[in-house]
């Protein structure tokens, strides 16, 4: 009788419960496994993203470095080299803020990865290497620019320089080829205090000379190298100043020899050579 009661008894066992169990037992790994696949692959995409970054700011390095070994860069390779770093920043910050992420999400987790632990320890070495090497950048950089200011400063001094060179050379080169010359009657220029008498006996035979103390507003300038030609229009012109016969002509007209037309110069530097000065004395 108590066999009976026994048998009776294991015959009623809740199995359903047990199935019950069971698959919620199931259900609970299912779900931690796709956890776990979802934050694999997380970690994945990130490290992936890092190393990518990493190898983009090599490369953006390797470029900066190549034009800041040019010490004569343009305006438009400084702008470049401006753009490379602010890109390098840029993601040497995104890669900062996603190894953040991943020792955040890691720290969460409920399941440590000893794996990925070390690859974020290897790529947070990477970044701050990749750190280190942007800072000796940025002191070549920073030393770059300071040998620039220097030449600038430089160029600068030696262009004020070559400006003031070139402006003496200018002005010498404009009085060397500056003239003056006047013309009118003994009585005009004598007034503009230009002639005067000299020599002579007893107040006869004086000569016209030019005054020493002449006034030299009474003259008109001309540029020697392109006056080949000074009127004259007048009767009886006489030359006072001292030039070379054979570097000037008087012209005169056709059917009138005594009235001079011009002063032709076919010898300009023998013509000036002796006076940057002429006087020519007219009739009226």
């Amino acid at each position: 009788m108590i066999t009976a009661v026994a048998i009776l008894a294991a015959g009623c066992h809740n199995y359903k419960a047990d199935v019950e169990a069971l698959n919620k037992e199931k259900e609970t790994l299912t779900n931690d496994t796709k956890q776990k696949n979802t934050m694999i692959n997380e970690f994945v995409t990130s490290m992936n993203e890092i190393e990518t970054n990493l190898n983009s700011i090599t490369e953006k390095q390797a470029s900066v470095n190549m034009s800041a070994s040019n010490p004569e860069m343009t305006r438009s390779q400084k702008d470049r080299i401006n753009d490379e770093i602010a890109a390098i920043n840029d993601l040497m910050k995104t890669n900062r803020d996603k190894i953040a992420d991943l020792q955040k999400k890691m720290k969460k987790s409920n399941s440590r990865i000893g794996e990925f632990e070390k690859m974020v320890a290897t790529l947070t070495q990477q970044v701050d290497a990749k750190d280190k090497e942007l800072a000796e950048l940025n002191v070549k950089l920073n030393d770059l620019n300071g040998q620039v200011a220097t030449l600038n400063t430089s160029v600068t001094s030696l262009t004020a320089q070559n400006d003031e060179k070139t402006k003496v050379i200018d002005d010498q080169t404009q009085k060397m080829h500056t003239a003056y010359y006047t013309k009118g009657t003994y009585k005009e220029l004598e007034s503009k205090k230009v002639l005067t008498k000299e020599g002579g006996f007893l107040g006869l035979g004086k000569e016209q000379k030019v005054a020493s103390d002449f006034d030299p507003d009474a003259f008109a300038k001309v540029d020697i190298t392109q006056t080949k030609v000074i009127p004259i229009e007048s009767r009886n012109a006489k030359v006072i100043t001292t030039h070379p016969s054979s570097s000037y002509v008087l012209e005169t007209k056709e059917k009138d020899k005594k009235y001079v037309t011009n002063l032709v110069i076919n010898d300009p530097d023998q013509f000036w050579k002796a006076s940057k000065y002429l006087v020519v004395m007219v009739q009226r």
